[in-house]
């Protein structure tokens, strides 16, 4: 059985943003080709999550959702819950995971102290 991921931005009304995250999901489906990986914005953007879970439902029993935020805040904990829930409950045989945001990781102090570097 394949992995089927979907990976949540915010969305943005700036299209270079929203090109970036899509870009970086490219990436991240070029480092496990044998995923099925898509992407979804929360708002002012499509697709949305409710419509990429409806396709990668199309061949999924489950599906790992991946929210791209730094912290656990009100989006984390209760927007793409209620999504998510809503979802679940008119497909209730795709079972649903949903990851925990990038939060205080150690391994974004190294990417810090790149950025510090890089900076003129």
């Amino acid at each position: 059985m394949k992995k089927h991921v979907l990976v949540i931005s915010h969305g943005s009304r700036e299209v270079s943003a929203n090109s970036d995250f899509k870009k970086l999901v490219a990436l991240y489906r070029k480092k496990h080709p044998t995923w099925v990986i898509a992407h979804a914005f929360l708002e002012l953007a499509e697709p949305t999550i409710a419509q990429s879970l409806e396709i990668l439902a199309e061949s999924a029993e489950e599906i790992f959702v991946l929210p791209l935020f730094l912290f656990q805040a009100r989006h984390v904990k209760e927007h793409i819950p209620a999504i998510i829930k809503k979802f679940q409950k008119e497909n209730p045989k795709v079972k649903i995971k949903l990851g925990k945001p990038l939060g205080p990781e150690p391994k974004i102090l190294n990417l810090l102290d790149d950025r510090l570097k890089q900076t003129r």
